[in-house]
């Protein structure tokens, strides 16, 4: 069983970035996926996550797609100027009065509590489309994500590049939020999204295979 209800994993978001906060609002769900393309690809990002009904022991997918990425760029551009601290180095903060300080602190207090406002991210959120899954699919799911991450090593010099895709990967295991960023994917990470965007795209038109996901995801070996 996976862990991780709406109750229990508002926590741990400092590794969401605006975008997350966008798609997944203050939550912690047990499987995180965002595609971010940029606008010489497909010009859109897509996500699922995975949630779990605890009363009901059950699981359901749910989905959202962004179609264009400069208004997503547009909506993170405009958000890191409410959600951003200040941030002085410790070798020029000695040159700041003792007044300065203290309004600096009070500023970055306040965009602490205005980071947490879900209200803030709220009308930039897309709707999401849900269906209903097996537990066996979702917890396969989860085991080869957590798999990856903790297995993951970067392997060799990343290409320098300023555009191309970028892929996220978040889970709950146990009582942590594992997370992996990855730009310019390859090998068992590359597999594995193109696995998440195939069931985004499935999902979307209501012709999810969960027995062709499963064998997938048994002949993986991470």
């Amino acid at each position: 069983m996976l862990g991780g209800t709406e109750a229990d994993n508002i926590y741990n978001l400092n590794g969401k970035s605006i975008l997350d906060r966008i798609l997944f609002g203050r939550i912690n769900y047990p499987i995180e996926f965002v595609f971010e393309d940029s606008p010489e690809g497909d010009d859109e990002v897509s996500a699922l996550r995975i949630v779990r009904n605890s009363r009901m022991d059950s699981y359901q997918l749910e989905i959202m797609r962004m179609p264009d990425i400069e208004k997503v760029y547009n909506a993170i551009r405009f958000l890191s100027t409410k959600v951003n601290k200040t941030v002085i180095p410790p070798e020029l903060i000695q040159m700041i009065s003792l007044e300065g300080r203290a309004l600096l602190n009070e500023h970055n207090k306040e965009v602490d509590c205005i980071r947490l406002n879900d209200d803030l991210y709220k009308p930039y959120r897309p709707e999401s489309k849900t269906l209903q899954i097996s537990n066996e699919f979702a917890e396969k799911l989860h085991n080869k994500i957590a798999t990856l991450i903790d297995n993951f090593k970067a392997a060799g010099i990343p290409p320098i590049s300023s555009d191309g895709y970028k892929v996220t990967f978040r889970i709950i295991v146990e009582n942590e939020v594992w997370s992996l960023s990855i730009h310019m994917l390859q090998k068992n990470a590359l597999i594995m999204a193109n696995l998440c965007r195939q069931i985004i795209e499935d999902a979307d038109v209501n012709k999810l295979n969960e027995t062709k996901y499963i064998a997938l995801l048994d002949d993986l070996c991470l």
